[in-house]
C-alpha cells in the first residue's frame, strides 16, 4: 500500500529539521495568526524551517521544525511571550 506524498515529506522534514515546536490548533484553525507566524519566521529565521499539521490522540497541532535548536528556542520564546 502506498503512502501519500505529504506524509513522506513530513517524515523527511522531521528528520532534516530535528528541532520541533508544536502549537495547538484551535477548533476553527489558526486564521490570520498563521500569516503572522509565517511572516515572523521569514523575517527572523529565513527559509530554513518547515511546518506540517499533526494529529495525535485526537488533537491537532501545527508542528514547526528547525535545523538548529537556537531557532526553535527563539520561535518558542516569541510564541510564549505572544510577540507573534
Amino acid at each position: 500500500m502506498g503512502r501519500y506524498k505529504s506524509v513522506l515529506m513530513a517524515e523527511k522534514d522531521a528528520r532534516d529539521f530535528p528541532h520541533h515546536v508544536e502549537l495547538p490548533i484551535p477548533p476553527f484553525g489558526l486564521g490570520k495568526r498563521h500569516d503572522v507566524i509565517a511572516a515572523w519566521l521569514n523575517t527572523h529565521i529565513g527559509p530554513d524551517w518547515r511546518s506540517h499539521s499533526h494529529l495525535e490522540k485526537g488533537e491537532h497541532t501545527a508542528r514547526y521544525m528547525y535545523r538548529s535548536e537556537q531557532d526553535a528556542a527563539e520561535f518558542e520564546t516569541a510564541i510564549q511571550s505572544e510577540r507573534i
